[in-house]
């Protein structure tokens, strides 16, 4: 359903409307929405004239009868004159075909038939109209049934079913124009669409359509238009007729019914595109509703009446030419993808690309008469049409409804759309709307309330300084789209899109201006789109690899069916059938040959080439239950390791040739368990197994010493690195499941079979994910893991990160970070994608975003992106949900990658190397280094941090303002790192303290004094 509200506030000056506004809900009962689809070749539209029953209602235009509407006689030199009578009506519908053949390009064809007979349905008006602010829209669904029912008796054997459109002419004017002064008005009808998606959720699912032919055919729309939208207002020099009608009505209502949503703010009646389109109240309106502007490129392309050409990371010099005079091969709109959902649709839109004024013709008194305006003038202005009368029936270019010329850059948000158009409220956030202009002037007022000094409200609607051109004049104007301009080219989330304009030629039938891709440091390198499969409603690149092979990059991804694609750059060079790989495959580069392997359950499946010799097989092996790990041993050879669920773990060697496959070496018996997790490193490795018989939950760690642990809990990932002496490090991330469902979360730091620390977590909604990162360079790993919406990397010791955590303002995504020192600087970034799909690079040393960052991939990732060195620069590829896989340069230097892609690396192996010692510090206890945090302590808990260089005791001492002892707090505290000791204050009074901290080594002791703020 489509429903208008029109407020239009009027200074009486020469008769003529200054300004336009909306008040209230344009559309107060959205509906689900039948969605846009390809315009039909021809539509059929019957129309009927109805009456109401005489009154003499206050509240109401008229007495419920055509022509009532008016006290006194205009004549014929208005707008919409009497009488309105059948050929009054199709005169008004030619308008309508006339309009689409001309927008459509000849590709729809209106047909119409108004039905000769007027006839009065048994109410008053009132009777059928909903109380002012009233949701339920009941009355007019009953006054459309009334009217086809009537009709269908009055017109016995008429062949209904040869239309699609069904269209009610009633007497009266709409209530959706509110004048100061008017008179009537609260219990008019409303203009509206009633689809048949409206009628089943007034009526109920049960509801089949209005029977009429005998009910061989159900009518299942509605159209609801008033007779005219002009009506008298009371002024200071008496009633006066302000003229209004109803093309603009009439055209957006057949949009409606083509599928096309409202592009106003449906939830407020703000205009949101203002006179640049159709399906918005400015542009329904212009010129009095005479006629409406184009539809916008959106609503052009959607309905199959325009195409489009696309750029996609290609900087160019741009020529469009406005679509009234394009020819063959010339590009009237340009697409411009911002990510997966988002793009620019620019165009050049022109008032009088003919160059020969306004041509408007019109029928008065039953004669055809033209009239040429070249040029705005008094009488011929969007808000005073005082030269036209009759009724107009076409506009040699309807684009004169335009505020202004020049090019029009649109932002369209198909993931908005989409959420939004079931309930018709694609534009109703004005920050993020699905069809938005981007208005050059700098200010982006199209919808926003204005006032003038005399008290009138103003909405903005667009003008001429919106478009871009070279002179524009308007202040904050710079002849530049960039991130840093106002508009800016970020999207809708503020991610940058690595966009820029400029050079944007004068007004002319053809503009020019330039497009760049990349800013001075990120520059996009690859997309590729994955294609439909079949049985995958969103196809997703679920596990990703990049790796540079011969000097070019090949991206591996496995979608939802499990099959392979093997990607250079953005061509697909192999795709597998389904069922390749489970999980993420192993890849590796051994004797100038690329191996991929699969696991499948009892299938190993391989995909192997030199760059000439390529060669795909399946080794049929014991059940896999482990991801896949390429181990390169000290030796240099490589091997590939799995675990099965017959509680072995197998070694294969890796073939010689690419026509070599790869052949059973050796396994390890571990025993009668499922094997989950396994991470490997040259001779050393870890896994994580399940027993196979109750209880299930049962977790036991072990390690090739072949020790092992009993984890009463599940454990979700393991990796490896090693500490400062060169002892292998594991840590496991497990999850608490006794009492489930628990929150808990824990890592165990182990040495071999020794724990030397467990770090606990609650957490809520997703279940967070871990990496490791050299974060500090400091000579520490730090544990990074995504809690809630921050990021918090801690080193083994449980202790935060310095300036961390990272808090984002939004939802995180289920995939975990990786991380690079992508600036060079010695303190390596972290890289995460939100649930949104925007990528962000945190500085591992200040804890900000990287400079360039937030980029888009467009929609909810769909797994790790991943790392790669190409041509001496990172570089970073990221896949979502909707099958775009997007790769990007993302440094300016030669830096190096620590944490590549899930499972650490292209082998899977769960490694990192140790920590550097580049930025490691030598003070025993700076005092700088000590603080607590929170500071002020507003809940029951502190945390006293300090660094020591070396391993040392600590003793804290803490007193109030006078000097009495309030607590003393002892713990050891391990060198090279920050350390950390809580505070339980939740028997503390509110005051000020102070905490002598003092360490205390083999060598030396020092101590430093902070004060602590608690407050209750």
């Amino acid at each position: 359903m489509k429903y208008f509200l029109l407020s239009i506030l009027l200074i009486f000056e020469l008769g003529s409307l200054t300004a336009q506004s909306f008040v209230g809900k344009l559309n107060p009962f959205p509906v689900v929405s039948e969605g846009v689809s390809a315009a039909p070749d021809t539509l059929k539209i019957l129309a009927i004239m109805v009456e109401f029953q005489q009154d003499a209602d206050g509240t109401t235009a008229g007495n419920g009868k055509f022509g009532s509407i008016y006290t006194q006689n205009y004549g014929t030199d208005i707008l919409d004159p009497l009488p309105h009578d059948q050929q009054y009506f199709e005169t008004h519908l030619e308008f309508v075909k006339n309009y689409y053949a001309k927008v459509s390009k000849g590709q729809m064809t209106i047909e119409y038939t108004v039905l000769p007979d007027t006839f009065s349905v048994p109410g008053r008006m009132r009777e059928y109209s909903p109380p002012p602010g009233s949701d339920n829209f009941t009355p007019l669904a009953d006054f459309s049934v009334e009217a086809w029912t009537l009709a269908d008796q009055i017109y016995a054997g008429f062949n209904f079913s040869n239309y699609d459109v069904f269209l009610i002419f009633h007497a009266g004017v709409g209530r959706d124009v509110s004048l100061p002064g008017s008179i009537g008005n609260e219990r008019d009808l409303p203009s509206i669409y009633l689809s048949y998606p409206a009628f089943k959720e007034i009526y109920g699912e049960q509801f089949d359509g209005i029977p009429v032919s005998n009910g061989s055919f159900n009518i299942t729309n509605s159209v609801i238009i008033p007779e005219t939208e002009s009506r008298e207002v009371e002024s200071l020099n008496g009633i006066v007729l302000f003229q209004l009608t109803i093309n603009g009505l009439l055209c957006s209502s057949i949009g409606s019914h083509l599928g096309l949503p409202d592009l106003f703010d449906t939830e407020t009646g703000l205009s949101a595109i203002g006179r640049f389109g159709l399906m918005d109240g400015q542009g329904i309106f212009a010129y009095a509703g005479t006629y409406p502007p184009e539809p916008c490129p959106w609503e052009k392309i959607k309905l199959g009446w325009a195409e489009y050409a696309v750029l996609d990371i290609q900087n160019a010099d741009v020529s469009l030419v406005t679509d009234v005079v394009a020819e063959l091969g010339d590009t009237v709109i340009l697409k411009v993808p911002l990510n997966s959902s988002e793009y620019y649709l620019i165009e050049n839109r022109q008032r009088d690309a003919l160059k020969n004024g306004s041509i408007v013709t019109f029928v008065n008194n039953g004669v055809v008469e033209t009239k040429t305006f070249l040029k705005d003038t008094t009488g011929y202005y969007s808000f005073d049409v005082d030269s036209l009368s009759g009724v107009i029936i076409e506009v040699d270019e309807y684009d004169w409804a335009l505020p202004g010329s020049g090019i029009l850059i649109w932002h369209i948000d198909e993931q908005v759309i989409n959420e939004k158009i079931a309930d018709n409220a694609v534009n109703t956030d004005k920050h993020q709307r699905g069809v938005d202009i981007e208005e050059a002037d700098g200010v982006q007022d199209i919808g926003e309330r204005f006032f003038t000094i005399f008290g009138d409200e103003v909405i903005g609607e667009g003008e001429q300084e919106d478009f871009w051109y070279g002179s524009n004049p308007a202040p904050l104007f710079q002849d530049l789209f960039d991130k840093d301009t106002r508009p800016s080219s970020r999207t809708n989330t503020g991610a940058n899109s690595l966009i820029t304009m400029n050079n944007f030629s004068e007004i002319a039938n053809t503009m020019s201006f330039s497009i760049e891709f990349g800013d001075s440091i990120i520059k996009p390198l690859y997309s590729y789109q994955f294609p439909p499969a079949p049985g995958i409603t969103r196809l997703s690149a679920g596990k990703l690899s990049s790796v540079v092979f011969n000097n070019e990059v090949y991206f591996i991804a496995v979608d939802d069916n499990y099959a392979l694609y093997v990607i250079k750059g953005d061509s697909l060079i192999y795709k597998s059938s389904d069922y390749f790989s489970l999980g993420k495959p192993a890849v590796t580069i051994f004797n100038d040959v690329l191996y991929i392997f699969g696991p499948h359950f009892g299938e190993l499946n391989y995909w192997m080439t030199d760059g000439l010799i390529t060669n795909t097989g399946q080794l049929i092996v014991p059940p896999i239950s482990s991801n896949c790990v390429i181990n390169t041993k000290l030796t240099g050879e490589k091997e590939l390791w799995f675990g099965s669920n017959y509680g072995n773990i197998y070694k294969y060697s890796l073939g010689v040739l690419p026509t070599s496959p790869p052949e059973l070496k050796d396994s390890i018996i571990i025993g009668n368990y499922n094997i989950n997790k396994l991470a490997v490193h040259e001779d050393y490795f870890v896994i994580a197994y399940t027993p196979k018989t109750p209880p299930f939950d049962t977790t036991f760690f072990q390690s090739s010493t072949g020790s092992q642990s009993l984890i009463d809990e599940l454990v979700w990932d393991i990796a490896l690195t090693k500490d400062q002496e060169g002892n292998l490090i594991s840590i496991l991330y497990t999850q608490v499941i006794n009492p489930p469902p628990s929150k808990q979360l824990k890592y165990y730091v182990f040495k071999d079979n020794d724990i030397l620390n467990i770090i606990e977590f609650q957490f809520s909604g997703t279940l967070p994910r871990f990496s490791l990162s050299d974060l500090k360079r400091d000579g520490n790993i730090y544990i990074l893991t995504t809690k809630e919406n921050n990021i918090e990397p801690y080193n083994f010791e449980g202790a935060l990160a310095d300036n961390f955590p990272f808090q984002y303002n939004g939802q995180y995504s289920a995939t975990a970070t990786i991380s690079a020192d992508i600036e060079g600087d010695n303190k390596p970034e972290v890289i995460f994608v939100t649930h949104e799909g925007d990528i962000y690079a945190i500085d591992g040393g200040s804890g900000k975003i990287v400079p360039g960052f937030p980029i888009s991939i467009g929609d909810i990732p769909s797994c790790i992106p991943s790392l790669f060195i190409l041509n001496g620069k990172i570089n970073l590829v990221a896949a979502n949900s909707e099958g775009l896989l997007k790769s990007w340069s993302i440094s300016s230097v030669e830096g190096d990658i620590i944490w590549k892609e899930q499972f650490a690396n292209n082998e899977n192996s769960s490694f990192i190397p140790a920590a550097e010692n580049t930025n490691r510090i030598n003070e025993f206890f700076p005092t700088n280094k000590a603080y607590n945090y929170p500071n002020p302590v507003y809940e029951n808990t502190t945390y006293i941090r300090y660094y020591v260089s070396e391993d040392a005791s600590i003793n804290i001492k803490i007193f109030d303002l006078a000097g009495d002892y309030v607590a003393e707090l002892n713990d050891n505290a391990q060198g090279g790192m920050d350390n950390e000791t809580v505070w339980d204050v939740s028997n503390i009074q509110s005051g000020i303290y102070f905490a002598r901290i003092e360490a205390t080594s083999n060598n030396q002791s020092e101590q430093a004094v902070i004060k602590i703020a608690v407050v209750k």
